[in-house]
């Protein structure tokens, strides 16, 4: 079976003055007819010798790990991350990093390190070839994901193949071999030893997984890895505090990542939503704060409107995110979202001010008008006066503005 190289990496292998082979996610795709962006390649070169192979070409070179013997070659607009053959030591737990690495000569030996069978076949360049150690070929006939060496050996010690495992699964929409699953169901909190960013970044792909590979993946197919989480109570090994997971709005929402967390906060019913959901996107996941504030804005909002609070009040706070709650909320109740909806337009065609930053004085002029008023101050009286101005009490005018705040020191 032949792979289709492009000119760029026929030359760089010509380049090379041993075999230089292309591995992983990028032959598999092409055996099944699938496009992909991510190019592995790999060969017993050295890094120092890669460095002096490529001195003087239109290929530059950059050391990405030393320890693990990664580097990263582009050309053009391409990009090639290469790794020299090695053999990995582990400790106990499920760390991914290893802590023991030697390189070695053997595209055998350096096959054992892979992960699954489908992932393990390598294509030779040069002699346009493929080295299929493990049955990889077969296994992707079958649509099967089996680990190369032993299920143990190959799960025991790295939570993310775990996590990955199921990934493949969804977006491959492949079975996974029996003693495979077994083996990741037991050793699945080995997941709690990466970090939480890994682990966001796995689920959401996860998530994500029927648009990885446009008109292959299946619709809803991250269903197979989440009813398993659910089968198995696998949640917590991921840093999720239920053993199940009711599944309703995740396979309704345009946001994956949003439905699903409607659905685990349905499971869960905390008291605080906001303080539940900053507890899991920042402490337990660390996701960003600009971004996690959003997202608890959004599904505040949901849930504030499934409580219908009043007009006035649920626009002060969620008028800039509307449009995104009201994706959510439609999927839930579309009377809710109907109504949200047609205050929301009104707001619009009448140019009802709704923030503070469309008010048309802030905390200086309250300052400069009033410097004896201590800025702790400021945000209340401010509160105060979008919201007359939304009643329409107080035209949106700066003198008019500076002259409420007086009546506002009074009792703010």
């Amino acid at each position: 079976m032949k792979i289709e190289i492009n000119d760029n990496l026929k030359n760089l292998a010509q380049l090379f003055p041993v075999e230089l082979y292309v591995v992983g996610g990028y032959v598999r795709s092409s055996i099944l007819g699938l496009p992909t962006e991510d190019i592995d390649i790999c060969s017993r070169l050295k890094l120092d010798k890669v460095a002096e192979v490529l001195q003087g070409t239109d290929y530059t070179f950059k050391v990405k790990s030393k320890s693990l013997g990664t580097a990263i070659i582009t050309k053009d607009d391409e990009v090639y991350e290469y790794s020299c053959f090695r053999e990995e030591e582990y400790a106990e737990g499920g760390e991914h990093q290893p802590i023991k690495v030697n390189f070695i000569e053997d595209v055998s030996e350096d096959a054992k390190r892979r992960d699954f069978t489908c992932n393990a076949i390598y294509y030779d360049i040069k002699q346009e070839k493929l080295l299929d150690f493990y049955d990889g070929i077969g296994d992707i006939k079958k649509k099967l994901i089996r680990t190369v060496e032993t299920p143990k050996f190959v799960l025991s010690h790295d939570g993310l193949r775990i996590l990955r495992l199921f990934r493949f699964q969804c977006e491959l929409n492949f079975k996974i071999e029996k003693e495979t699953l077994l083996t990741a169901k037991k050793y699945a909190y080995n997941a709690k030893e990466i970090s939480g960013e890994r682990v966001v970044s796995e689920i959401t792909k996860i998530l994500h997984s029927d648009r990885r590979y446009p008109g292959y993946s299946k619709p809803h197919s991250y269903m197979k890895a989440f009813k398993l989480f659910n089968k198995y109570s696998l949640w917590p090994a991921f840093g999720i505090d239920t053993p199940k997971v009711k599944l309703k709005m995740v396979k309704k929402a345009e946001s994956k990542s949003q439905g699903f967390l409607i659905d685990l906060i349905d499971t869960v019913e905390p008291i605080s939503i906001s303080y539940y959901l900053n507890l899991v996107l920042q402490e337990n996941f660390g996701v960003n704060k600009k971004y996690s504030t959003q997202v608890i804005n959004i599904l505040s909002g949901y849930y504030d409107a499934l409580n219908r609070l009043d007009n006035k009040n649920y626009f002060f706070k969620y008028y800039e995110n509307f449009p995104k709650i009201h994706s959510l909320l439609i999927q839930k109740s579309k009377y809710l979202a109907g109504k949200y909806q047609f205050f929301y337009r009104y707001i619009i065609s009448h140019k009802l001010v709704i923030n503070l930053k469309d008010l048309k004085i802030t905390g200086e002029d309250i300052k400069k008008a009033y410097p004896e008023v201590n800025p702790k101050r400021y945000k209340a009286i401010l509160d105060s006066i979008l919201s007359d101005v939304f009643d329409g009490k107080i035209a949106n005018r700066k003198e008019d503005l500076i002259e409420a705040v007086e009546q506002k020191l009074r009792y703010l």
